[in-house]
């Protein structure tokens, strides 16, 4: 039963607003997310063992980072075939109603399991897991302001500077059209965690010095995390009303490269090109981690060639034209 999982619960204190690249003093978030983890690959519920054959940071810039990882195509579960930005939730279809136990790793709140931490079955990297916002509603994959608040609040509570979190909407390589967010820890320093932005509007800034052109939002131009979180909100479900494909990333941040202290939260917001249909998961799919910079490569071939202007290329291609005819349109209502 249920009952037997463990039920986290927190409060403000909780909360780890600076943290240190050079220390990893495990916060009891941290603990608990890693040992169930452990624990579930230990028990083999993963559909495999994850098994990074290689990494490397492609030469250039932009320092993507570009892990191997063949077994994710070969092993994960079927992709559900995305059509429609407003496509419904469907219960005959899987959905994170239907996780076993084991796959659960522990509960979030009030232990009524609505609020879950479950293991992402196909992982990308240490930890990763799944964030369950309201599962039992049968929501589907539509960002609501109370899973973009949690989700927060869970990066929050780590006290690493590797946590990151991300969302893929519909038609934007989604796989599963059940409300998630990603959670995983990638231990590499990422060009996003402090690259230069622009200002925009009021609590909006906008990235152009990157091939992928999109939004972004820094913890620290806010009050408090509701402001924080209202404001991107209104970003992104401008976007949803639009019906234009859209990725959300959450990683720590700093001021500069060398600095030793992580002490603001970025949130990326990528409108792009829709993809529908099911995908091709032998691809390089520009899903969230590859805007991010972070490239999941499943052919050695493909892996061993790719080159800095490759992903420059595919980047561009998917959101410059979405950027460019979002940009004055938003602008206009983020002002009122």
């Amino acid at each position: 039963m249920f009952s037997n999982k463990q039920i986290f619960v927190y409060d403000i204190k909780d909360f780890n607003f600076i943290v240190k690249s050079c220390e990893e003093n495990e916060s009891s978030f941290d603990n608990i997310l890693r040992q169930t983890w452990k624990q579930a690959e230990q028990n083999k519920i993963f559909r495999y063992i994850l098994n990074i054959k290689d990494s490397k940071i492609l030469k250039g810039k932009y320092k993507f980072l570009a892990q191997l990882n063949p077994d994710r195509t070969q092993y994960r579960r079927a992709p559900e075939s995305i059509t429609s930005m407003v496509q419904s939730f469907n219960s005959t279809r899987f959905n994170f109603t239907k996780l076993t136990q084991q796959e659960i790793l522990f509960d979030i709140g009030n232990g009524d399991t609505n609020d879950i931490i479950a293991i992402n079955s196909s992982p990308l990297e240490q930890s990763h897991c799944l964030f369950l916002a309201e599962r039992l509603k049968c929501l589907p994959q539509i960002m609501t302001e109370y899973s973009l608040c949690k989700v927060i609040e869970l990066c929050l509570l780590s006290n690493s500077w590797s946590l990151r979190a991300f969302f893929n909407g519909l038609c934007a390589l989604s796989s599963v059209n059940h409300l998630h967010w990603h959670l995983y820890y990638l231990k590499y320093e990422m060009l996003l965690e402090y690259i230069d932005i622009c200002n925009y509007v009021s609590g909006v800034h906008l990235l152009i010095e990157y091939p992928a052109k999109g939004f972004c939002l820094k913890l620290s131009d806010f009050k408090n995390i509701e402001d924080f979180v209202s404001r991107a909100f209104v970003v992104v479900n401008y976007l949803q009303l639009r019906q234009m494909a859209h990725n959300v990333y959450i990683t720590r941040a700093k001021s500069k490269s060398n600095d030793e202290l992580y002490n603001d939260v970025r949130i990326y917001i990528w409108v792009r090109k829709p993809f529908t249909g099911v995908k091709n998961i032998t691809a390089i799919l520009p899903g969230v981690c590859e805007l991010f910079g972070h490239l999941t490569i499943s052919d050695e071939t493909v892996y061993n060639n790719l080159t800095q202007d490759d992903i420059i290329n595919l980047l561009y291609d998917i959101t410059e034209e979405c950027f460019l005819l979002i940009k004055d349109e938003l602008k206009n209502i983020l002002e009122k």
